[in-house]
């Protein structure tokens, strides 16, 4: 293990476990403050907000427990092979539970509208699938993951950012799953997407997110820039009209299809949960809602060659964005 990693996890394992400790064991004294707070201000979302939490830290525990025992057989076992069923039956676990509390705190579901690709279809995939999703908002990266592992049954690669290592169960689970952690580095990003995409076989996604963040209407203004000023006009006018998405970055997408030539590609674009199908305030609980997604599977011979791919990523996105604008109307009309 690097120093860099021990000296992380030093700080973080102790700092975070422990605030989830205090979470648990104040919970009678913090669920009676929400619920006079929610009289008061005739909102559900202060108690909702205090079992949220108290059920994710207990779930954030529990995981860490299981990480800790898993690691230890993986160890004594060499890192054999085997387990890698038992990882991905963890993946699974946590998900499976975490969506439970969601539902049932929050009263939000996941919606797949029909006409989406079929799990019998993404499970037929020889090379595996490359998912390129929309991202809006905290928690999305959560559901979408449940909906491939669960619903697809597929088993995730997934890109995440360097910064989800200070959460315990993500750092120490990380050693051994196929996750890749990216920074600031692009190249470095690029040579570990490629790595896991490279492993992709029948039953495997790898889940990238193209727009690089969650979407804010600030983070639309700085990037429409960026592409203006990068002497990239036409794309500029051509992305200006997409006020619901990020412009895309291609590096990671073309590593992975430069990797995995005869992986399937799933465009996955979902409503978010807010009312115009935009971002919303990080504070702000979504309730009584459906996260409606939609997904569309394109076979690898219809996925264009490398200096072709930035082109049709713009296009597919422009598809995205159109969907997600149409379904905020509906929703706005109904």
């Amino acid at each position: 293990m690097s120093t860099g990693r021990t000296a992380r996890r030093l700080v973080t394992l102790p700092l975070v476990l422990g605030w989830h400790t205090l979470v648990v064991l104040t919970l009678p004294l913090t669920l009676l403050a929400a619920v006079v707070v929610s009289l008061v201000a005739g909102s559900s979302r202060p108690l909702r907000t205090v079992v949220l939490l108290a059920a994710w830290s207990a779930l954030e525990l529990v995981t860490v427990l299981r990480v800790v025992n898993l690691r230890r057989q993986t160890q004594e076992a060499g890192g054999r092979s085997d387990l890698d069923a038992q990882w991905q039956a963890l993946i699974r676990w946590v998900l499976v539970r975490g969506y439970a509390v969601i539902s049932r705190v929050l009263d939000l579901r996941v919606r797949l509208e029909d006409g989406s690709a079929t799990p019998g279809e993404t499970e037929r995939c020889e090379g595996g699938v490359i998912v390129l999703a929309r991202h809006c908002g905290p928690g999305d990266t959560f559901l979408i993951a449940w909906l491939l592992a669960v619903h697809y049954r597929l088993r995730l690669r997934v890109v995440l950012k360097s910064l989800l290592r200070v959460i315990p169960a993500i750092d120490l689970a990380g050693d051994a799953l196929p996750f890749c952690f990216v920074g600031a580095r692009r190249g470095a990003a690029r040579t570990g997407i490629a790595k896991l995409a490279a492993s992709l076989d029948v039953g495997d996604a790898l889940l990238l997110f193209p727009e690089g963040a969650n979407y804010s209407r600030k983070r639309w203004i700085e990037q429409m820039r960026k592409v203006a000023h990068s002497g990239e006009a036409l794309r500029a006018r051509r992305l200006r009209r997409n006020e619901h998405t990020l412009p895309p970055r291609t590096g990671g997408f073309t590593a992975a299809v430069g990797a995995a030539p005869s992986a399937a590609v799933l465009l996955l674009a979902h409503t978010g949960l807010s009312d115009d199908g935009r971002d919303r305030p990080w504070w702000q609980l979504p309730v009584h809602r459906d996260l409606v997604v939609r997904t569309l599977l394109v076979p690898p011979d219809r996925v264009p060659q490398a200096a072709d791919l930035p082109p049709w990523l713009d296009q597919e996105w422009t598809r995205v964005d159109t969907w997600i604008e149409a379904r905020a109307a509906l929703e706005a009309s109904a």
